[in-house]
């Protein structure tokens, strides 16, 4: 057990070194980060601008529906379930099928708002008292994405018991980022609408919602990059692992 362990350390160490050196992720990073940062300063005076009475374009927001911010996060993740299913297909290994298939369901989602569409449903077979703090939908909402969270969980811990030491960290790497988006995107949404709040308070509130979401889906883009960058570099090393076994096979008497 404790070989494994510094095995898996030094192992997690070197992929490290290998997304953070990854020259396509630093390329991506130099053109990309710029224009978050202009987003990121458009949706803090978006929400300004709410609280002074200086309404500026909903779509400098990033919360708002067909915003600038928006379009970017379905580039972000349907980028990244494509990556993982390359991944996939080329080493076979199912950690990164299960968080294709994940990240594949929240493009989905963002475009089509299947989570907002179940909440109203739910809301109309069950009423919730009128002082309790949390909305009927926003229950409901919450429970399907529990439902996705624990599929996605039972999908990508099923697939680590039969997976390589790499894809397993890679696995665990971009979970840290879902797990990061999800305390966001529920946790502090929960606080958002749960209870009484000053009106700084609210906005400060939603900022934090949607900005760290938003910075966790980008940083989860970031490292999937760097993930196939490094990843792919390892392939002829496959290759020719694959054709001098191919070689000892047909030599063999």
């Amino acid at each position: 057990m404790q070989d494994w362990s510094r095995t898996l350390v030094s192992e997690a160490l070197l992929i490290a070194r290998e997304i953070a050196g990854s020259p396509a992720m630093r390329r991506v990073a130099l053109v990309l980060l710029p224009y978050i940062g202009v987003l990121v300063g458009l949706d803090v005076a978006g929400h300004y601008g709410s609280l002074t009475d200086a309404e500026l374009p909903a779509q400098f927001q990033i919360s708002q529906d067909h915003s600038l911010g928006e379009y970017l996060e379905y580039a972000f993740t349907g980028t990244i379930a494509v990556l993982l299913l390359v991944l996939w297909r080329r080493t076979a290994a199912k950690a990164y099928l299960a968080n294709a298939l994940l990240f594949a369901w929240l493009t989905a989602d963002n475009a089509f708002e299947f989570h907002e569409g179940f909440g109203h449903s739910f809301a109309s077979v069950l009423t919730t008292p009128a002082d309790w703090p949390l909305r009927a939908n926003d229950i409901g909402e919450a429970m399907l994405f529990g439902f996705v969270g624990l599929l996605w969980a039972a999908g990508l811990g099923s697939s680590l018991h039969a997976a390589r030491l790499r894809p397993v960290i890679h696995a665990l790497i971009l979970a840290g980022c879902v797990v990061g988006a999800a305390f966001f995107g529920v946790v502090v949404d929960m606080d958002v609408v749960w209870g009484a709040h000053s009106e700084p308070m609210l906005e400060l509130l939603t900022w934090l919602e949607d900005g760290g979401e938003f910075a966790m889906i980008c940083l989860a883009f970031f490292l999937t990059v760097g993930i196939f960058d490094s990843e792919k570099r390892h392939w002829p090393e496959e290759v020719g692992k694959e054709a001098r076994k191919g070689a000892d096979r047909r030599a063999a008497p």
